[in-house]
């Protein structure tokens, strides 16, 4: 008897010890994710990749496949933001099965953008469409409806690399549409540079002209209220690009 209990104390001291372990191999991944996080917005793009590719290997030790598909993206992420697109679209294609098996729609959608991204980048125009086409309503059905109008102006812009030109004002305008209704002066704003930038390329200055002033129009009310180097700046590249249009 005694004996027996004496092996249950052992046992018991074995689990609490493993669980000891993985508190701290969880309490490391996650610290390491805030790290590559932090990094991530001061855009120290590579310092992030090191904490993210750290923090990958945790989570898969610890049979974490929610966290292992997002270390997963955020590796794409920097990868992309570091400009080499081969090595994003290799952890976003690692993590999109990933996603799907646990059915996380939102993980699934931020997947595909970024590897449409990169395949935008390398040339892949034709697939890139597919796959944010495939995105939209993966977007629409999640919490996050404030990405959408991003795809809908990177599905215009695709069609306009790819000379469909009805189909581009078609998306692009659509983006203007839902950003008006979600009252987003930043992304009204992008929709309305995007159709300038269309309307320019397709040789329409009047349109193009009505477009970047619409857009100058909202961000000089902007800068009424708030100071903002960007701003500034993105203010000073419409003059200029009005200007070089009325001459």
């Amino acid at each position: 008897m005694l004996r027996i209990i004496f092996i249950a104390i052992a046992l018991l001291a074995s689990a609490t010890f493993s669980r000891a372990q993985n508190e701290s191999v969880s309490q490391q991944a996650d610290r390491l994710d805030q790290d590559g996080y932090n990094f991530f917005i001061q855009r120290d793009y590579r310092k992030a990749l090191e904490s993210f590719q750290k923090e990958l290997p945790l989570r898969r030790t610890m049979h974490d496949t929610s966290g292992e598909a997002w270390s997963l993206n955020e590796i794409g992420e920097c990868y992309s933001s570091l400009d080499e697109c081969k090595s994003a679209l290799d952890n976003y294609n690692q993590a999109l099965p990933l996603f799907r098996r646990l059915k996380d729609l939102h993980g699934e959608a931020r997947s595909l953008h970024g590897i449409a991204s990169c395949q935008v980048r390398l040339g892949d125009k034709a697939a890139a469409l597919e796959n944010l086409k495939a995105l939209l309503p993966l977007v629409h059905s999640t919490q996050d409806r404030g990405w959408e109008g991003i795809v809908l102006g990177d599905i215009g812009l695709t069609y306009l690399a790819l000379g469909n030109e009805e189909s581009a004002l078609e998306y692009l305008n659509r983006r203007l549409a839902f950003e008006r209704a979600q009252r987003s002066s930043v992304g009204e704003v992008e929709a309305m540079e995007s159709l300038g930038r269309a309307y320019q390329s397709l040789g329409n200055k009047p349109k193009a002209i009505d477009s970047y002033r619409g857009a100058l129009s909202i961000l000089l009310k902007l800068s009424a209220t708030m100071t903002d180097d960007h701003l500034t700046s993105e203010i000073k590249e419409l003059r200029d690009a009005i200007a070089k249009l009325e001459r």
